[in-house]
């Protein structure tokens, strides 16, 4: 079907910024840009007047977790929670509700509730004593959970000891990997729950105006092999089922990486709806849980330098087993001991096996210093980044790691001065996947109440924020040639928004209004 749009706003963010009146596609392709008189002298099936509307190239999350996202929804959202006594009221509400055989629930941060600490054993106690409770805190790295669910915990077979060690039966509390326990608890999901999840997850991701996110699934669902998620995804896009792109962030246990690559999507493809992207791995924890590695250590607590997920020889053969496959990594780091460790790891598998054309890159690299930035570009590391998590983070930066080394963190300009490749992500559900919150907060760095401003000076203009989520998103995948920008021959994904971002205020983007979504030239959202 021939397609137009005309009498809008259509934003290409090619590197000339150039803009037009009037859309067309057509079998899935960009065909016609220009104006409205040009556009309406040729024929169309279809012609929908914008009445000025803005089009952008369609919105991508580089980073984020659609599953877990949509799992929440089904369970337990703690996500503003104001004390415990809420956690304990809502539990109790849910299972009064619905008498579920277990709940989960994710959110909550104790340093914005009243009692200013974590979640233990005796508080979820309160919500129940027969069924297993599993509150997890909003960044994903701690969790708390009940007696009945720490009974289950212990009773699992072939918990490697190391991951043990990171469970405080005493208070309840699961860390780092520790933290995934719980899924080895509940009962195994089939597909006609994973393709619920699906569905309930892209059908909101369309809303926001996405038509692309690299996520971390495979790991996410009790009881599903990693290879049959692939399946999952594959068998919805063959039966029209996905209306969004995935480029899966592929998180697997060692062990199972040779059988993962048998799955693996070719790396020349940039056509399906569902990829299989890069090797995701973990190297530290979060801020908030004091988890992430740091060099030197908490300001708040000395001694403390984070946790390791990987010791560094380790962290080294992950890499490299990926890497001599020419498969890209994204490798989780936000303490800048943590990011020192994974820029030794690449330097040295690139010294031994040079690849490049290599896209490896670092999630999140939030704690940085300048020598760390210059050595992620001499490295040709992206980074992924996630502007939105300053509206928390401003509040607890300089307790965490002193005032002068704050002002090396969330340097997002200094890392396009350097010239490093950035886009950006959510992290949902650790902040909600609303990409025009993410872009006021790129270019105001306030918070969401405008009380407070983080290193203005490391603000972004409106078109390098949008380039986060529309070009620089596409070249972190590889699609810059196919999609990110509006230009003749790509492919037709779009957002449609009922205001002009560079006529509209910074602090009034989340006023702004997601119209229409369009995927390969076909509406999936329409409010």
């Amino acid at each position: 079907m021939r397609r137009l749009w005309y009498n809008g706003r259509i934003t290409s963010m090619d590197r000339a910024m150039r803009r037009y009146e009037a859309v067309g596609t057509e079998n899935g392709r960009i065909v016609f840009l220009g104006s409205v008189q040009e556009a309406l002298a040729r024929d169309w099936d279809e012609r929908q007047d914008l009445q000025g509307a803005m089009v952008l190239p369609g919105f991508t999350d580089t980073h984020m977790h659609m599953l877990h996202y949509a799992m929440i929804q089904k369970n337990l959202s703690l996500f503003g929670v104001r004390s415990i006594e809420e956690i304990v009221s809502r539990g109790r509400a849910r299972i009064e509700q619905d008498h579920p055989a277990y709940l989960i629930g994710m959110g909550w941060n104790q340093e914005t509730m009243e009692e200013g600490r974590l979640v233990t054993r005796e508080d979820l106690d309160r919500i129940s004593t027969t069924i297993p409770v599993c509150m997890l805190r909003a960044c994903l790295h701690i969790g708390a959970c009940n007696s009945v669910m720490l009974q289950r915990i212990r009773a699992l077979d072939a918990v490697a000891p190391e991951v043990l060690e990171l469970v405080d039966f005493a208070h309840g509390i699961l860390r780092e990997d520790a933290a995934r326990l719980y899924m080895d608890v509940l009962p195994q999901a089939d597909d006609v729950y994973v393709r619920e999840l699906i569905r309930l997850g892209q059908r909101d991701l369309n809303a926001a105006g996405i038509t692309c996110v690299h996520s971390d699934d495979l790991k996410v669902i009790a009881g599903v092999d990693p290879l049959h998620m692939v399946e999952l995804f594959r068998e919805m896009e063959r039966s029209g089922g996905l209306t969004v792109r995935i480029c899966e962030q592929c998180l697997v246990d060692p062990r199972e990486f040779d059988r993962f690559l048998d799955v693996r999507s070719d790396p020349a493809d940039r056509l399906s709806l569902f990829r299989t992207g890069p090797r995701k791995l973990l190297q530290d924890g979060s801020l908030g849980a004091r988890s992430a590695e740091m060099i030197a250590g908490y300001a708040d607590e000395t001694a403390n330098h984070g946790i390791p997920i990987h010791t560094e020889q380790e962290l080294y053969h992950r890499i490299k087993a990926a890497h001599s496959r020419r498969m890209n990594v994204a490798v989780h780091a936000i303490g800048d001991l943590a990011l020192q460790k994974v820029c030794d790891a690449v330097e040295r598998v690139e010294r031994e096996d040079p690849w490049p054309e290599h896209r490896h890159g670092v999630v999140h690299a939030q704690i940085t210093t300048p020598e760390l930035l210059r050595r992620m570009k001499e490295l040709g590391l992206q980074a992924y980044i996630q502007p939105i998590f300053i509206d928390a983070d401003m509040e607890i930066i300089a307790e965490r790691v002193g005032g002068e080394h704050a002002k090396d963190c969330y340097n997002w300009k200094a890392m396009e001065e350097l010239g490093l490749r950035v886009s950006g992500g959510s992290d949902c559900p650790v902040e909600p996947f609303n990409v025009l919150d993410n872009l006021r907060a790129a270019v105001t760095r306030q918070n969401r109440a405008g009380t407070r401003t983080y290193l203005p000076e490391q603000a972004l203009s409106v078109e390098q924020a949008v380039r986060l989520f529309t070009s620089g998103a596409a070249w972190a995948s590889g699609d810059e040639d196919c999609r990110g920008t509006l230009e003749l021959g790509k492919l037709a994904d779009l957002a449609v928004l009922d205001r002009d971002l560079f006529e509209t205020e910074p602090a009034e983007f989340t006023k702004v209004n997601i119209v229409e979504t369009v995927l390969n030239g076909e509406t999936v959202y329409r409010a």
